[in-house]
């Protein structure tokens, strides 16, 4: 495949992966009006705090795991994609709203599930980058200096350090955006399987539903509440020995 190919698929990618994360069923739905959303916030400030409280960065046992995990993951998404790809070679598509549903659906799915895999792909390249360079370094044993101070030897060390910087807060930030992007996909797996049961609902009036409590007392001959006072009782018991220990803990050190 051609460079210019793999640049204007790539592009496309993005920008469906980015475009269905905010749709429904019925293909309705707006974008932030910022590029990040509210999660990719939350992710991008999870990752500068990590930056500056584990300035050692992942341990190599953290990240023989999340190579392992992604390689996993991206395997099973791939396997998905074609799941759902023959699916839906087997529905003759409508007018029909429902058959709108199912197109949504499936073009919902392969977009977020083929965009969760390019960020696992884009991660574990993050992370042999840093293997191959072998970016190890402790940001803790390095300071700001004077600006009078600066020579090239302080200009180089500045800047592998603004790369290490980068590249670790790059990798925690499309680390939990995959995260962010696979709980999209579980809630359009949801969403398609609810309104699909929903259709399907038998148009029978249930009556006379008795209540979990009247239920339990009829099989066993008392209520479920003095259960759940002893669950209540015991938890309580559990609290007051962790006060305890912890109060005795602070004391002894003090």
């Amino acid at each position: 495949m051609k460079i210019d190919y793999l640049i204007f698929y790539l592009y496309r990618l993005i920008k469906d992966g980015h475009e269905w994360q905010y749709k429904n069923l019925n293909g309705r739905g707006e974008s932030p009006k910022s590029y990040f959303s509210f999660l990719q916030i939350i992710a991008i400030i999870i990752g500068i705090i990590f930056v500056i409280f584990e300035p050692e960065g992942l341990s190599q046992n953290a990240t023989d795991n999340i190579l392992g995990c992604l390689s996993i993951m991206v395997a099973l998404f791939l396997s998905l994609i074609l799941v759902a790809f023959d699916k839906s070679e087997t529905i003759k598509f409508s007018q029909d709203r429902k058959d709108l549903h199912y197109w949504n659906f499936f073009y919902q799915f392969h977009a977020l599930t083929s965009y969760a895999i390019l960020l696992s792909i884009l991660v574990i390249v993050l992370i042999i980058v840093g293997l191959v360079f072998d970016i190890r370094a402790d940001l803790s044993d390095y300071y700001f200096i004077s600006f009078s101070l600066w020579d090239e030897k302080s200009v180089v060390l500045f800047i592998k350090c603004f790369i290490i910087c980068c590249l670790r807060l790059s990798v925690v930030y499309f680390l939990l955006d995959f995260f962010i992007i696979c709980l999209y996909a579980i809630c359009a797996i949801y969403q398609f399987i609810r309104l699909d049961f929903i259709k399907k609902r038998p148009k029978i009036e249930v009556y006379r539903e008795e209540s979990i409590d009247i239920a339990f007392k009829r099989e066993y001959g008392f209520s479920i509440k003095k259960v759940k006072y002893i669950i209540y009782l015991f938890l309580l018991l559990i609290s007051i020995y962790v006060i305890y220990i912890t109060i005795n803990l602070i004391m002894g050190k003090c």
